[in-house]
């Protein structure tokens, strides 16, 4: 949140009009002095709706505030938390280190957040680009073997407000600080710590996309305002859109390869343009059911036909599922209490989430992407209250594809899609390579000339030499 007030800054928050009611938990020392869960998380209630928590522990498990966490979502269930995953995924020479991710980020509802790379002026030298999940980056699972990360945001040297204690009215300055830097009211910083605020600053979007009644016909209509989205309901928009990361840049170690729903990405990188439809600004359209409710051993079934006929361009159908139970049992081993399943049927086949060819038993997030689409054909979207501990859940569910809205038209390539860093990595390798390689040999050739020299010109000088040795010995 926030902005340059004269001008536009050159490091305006992601949503600039957002008020803010912010917590001091940290001395001057570093160390972290939290209240309790309770009032921590009332902070600004009841008009803040999002929870932003740039901070937490290295316990893996389930603990007791993750359970307070979960609890206040699960009651105030307009509310949103997010939290970062930690910058434990790589130490001392060791990469892709599992179980990282840390308390609150293992609560269940929350959305724990990792981090990958930037890119232009904020990207540090020798980095891949933004298709890339920075090494440092948390990895899941929990403890109980949930999936997290959730999502992945953009937080490798991210360009910040900087406040400076001996200045008054600090603001951009003439060079704007490069990675990792410090120059006037700016600073750049790394880590999943201002990940999670990009993250927090698209849900305040959602969020308002809905109060100010974008949705569903992509234009502000005053009629159309929806004024109290649930958190599972921007939860499930964020999760929905989310696109591939291509792996991991542990630098001079390489890439390590990493796929949708695994540890170290989770749903994917953030994506608006994939979450929302703004009519000729985004690539989806968008279908949304809020706040519905099912019975135990119920099954509730929702049709999308797929609609190109305006022009929308969208190859994919993409469905997820999420709701919000109470928190659970601090250490715990098998902490989801209602287990709903998601499944589409399309094409006479049927499509189970997270990647699996079965019901997900583990996660309260569930998402199906179906490829190549075609304009006319229908999907049968059902959720199933598998097992649940109480009578009834709550949940939302959220669609995208083409449903009957227009192309993007914004020009220009995404720089994720024209990410070429990898291969210039590769160039920059088999160069250097080649120079030594072409070094070496002519190194070898001139010592191997040389030699030839001595030899042909200089034999009688080396048996003289032989027999000096041998007289003097």
């Amino acid at each position: 949140a926030g902005k340059r007030w004269d001008a536009d800054g050159a490091a305006d928050g992601i949503a600039p009009g957002a008020k803010l009611a912010v917590a001091d938990i940290g001395n001057r020392n570093g160390d972290l002095l939290t209240p309790n869960d309770k009032t921590l998380l009332s902070t600004g209630r009841p008009q803040s709706q999002i929870h932003s928590a740039s901070w937490g522990s290295e316990f893996n498990f389930y603990t007791s505030r993750a359970r307070n966490f979960d609890q206040f979502m699960f009651e105030n269930d307009e509310f949103l938390i997010i939290v970062a995953a930690g910058n434990s995924g790589s130490n001392d020479g060791a990469f892709d280190i599992p179980n990282t991710v840390g308390d609150p980020a293992t609560a269940k509802n929350v959305i724990a957040v990792g981090a990958h790379n930037s890119w232009g002026h904020s990207s540090p030298s020798g980095n891949l680009g933004p298709s890339y999940i920075a090494d440092f980056s948390s990895r899941g699972p929990t403890a109980d073997n949930r999936m997290k990360p959730d999502i992945v945001a953009v937080g490798k040297s991210v360009l910040s407000a900087g406040a400076d204690p001996n200045v008054v009215g600090e603001c951009d300055p003439s060079k704007i600080p490069g990675a990792n830097s410090r120059n006037g009211g700016l600073l750049s910083l790394q880590g999943t710590s201002m990940a999670t605020p990009v993250v927090s600053g698209t849900a305040a979007l959602i969020r308002q996309y809905f109060r100010d009644g974008y949705y569903p016909r992509g234009e502000k209509n005053s009629d159309d305002a929806y004024p109290n989205p649930s958190g599972a309901l921007v939860k499930a928009v964020l999760m929905n859109g989310a696109q591939n990361l291509r792996g991991v840049d542990n630098g001079v170690h390489g890439v390590t390869d990493s796929k949708p729903y695994d540890n170290t990405q989770g749903f994917g990188r953030l994506s608006l343009q994939d979450s929302v439809y703004l009519a000729g600004q985004t690539n989806v359209q968008l279908e949304v059911w809020d706040r519905e409710r099912i019975e135990d051993q119920d099954i509730n079934t929702y049709n999308v036909t797929i609609d190109k006929s305006n022009g929308c361009e969208a190859e994919d159908l993409s469905v997820t599922l999420v709701w919000i139970e109470e928190g659970s049992s601090p250490g715990c081993q098998n902490c989801v209490l209602n287990d709903l399943d998601l499944s589409v049927s399309f094409r006479g086949q049927s499509y189970y989430p997270n990647g699996q060819k079965s019901p997900d038993r583990t996660n309260i997030v569930e998402r199906v992407v179906i490829n190549g689409v075609q304009g006319g054909e229908n999907a049968i979207i059902s959720v199933n209250a598998y097992n649940l501990a109480w009578k009834s859940q709550q949940y939302a569910l959220v669609a995208t594809g083409c449903f009957g809205g227009v192309a993007n038209t914004l020009q220009g390539e995404s720089v994720f899609d024209s990410d070429e860093s990898l291969k210039r990595r590769q160039i920059i390798i088999i160069s250097v390579c080649v120079s030594i390689g072409v070094l070496l040999i002519a190194c070898v050739a001139y010592f191997f000339i040389r030699r030839r020299k001595a030899q042909s010109g200089g034999g009688i000088s080396n048996d003289f030499n032989e027999g000096e040795f041998e007289e003097s010995a």
